[in-house]
């Protein structure tokens, strides 16, 4: 008998947020993605095992982890659209 075992990430965009890039240096919009891994088995998620937030530039393509208030910031952006 055989397992096909591995991890997968999905990215999920969760919203866009106005702030200046540090890379390109303008004043653009950024989208906010949220990243998860799975374990799958036969390729199928079946266990999470954590998660990421990082914003990336619309305009030149910057991917940077996002800080803990902009996380805050997203989530009641996010619950305010949901109620």
């Amino acid at each position: 008998m055989f397992f096909l075992m591995g991890t997968r990430t999905k990215a999920k965009a969760i919203g866009q947020v106005e702030r200046p890039c540090t890379k390109c240096g303008k004043h653009t919009v950024q989208t906010a993605v949220e990243t998860k891994r799975w374990f799958t088995l036969f390729f199928i998620p079946v266990i999470p095992l954590g998660g990421n937030h990082v914003v990336r530039c619309n305009l030149c393509g910057m991917t940077l982890k996002a800080s803990p208030e902009l996380q805050a910031q997203l989530a009641s952006k996010t619950m305010a659209a949901g109620a």
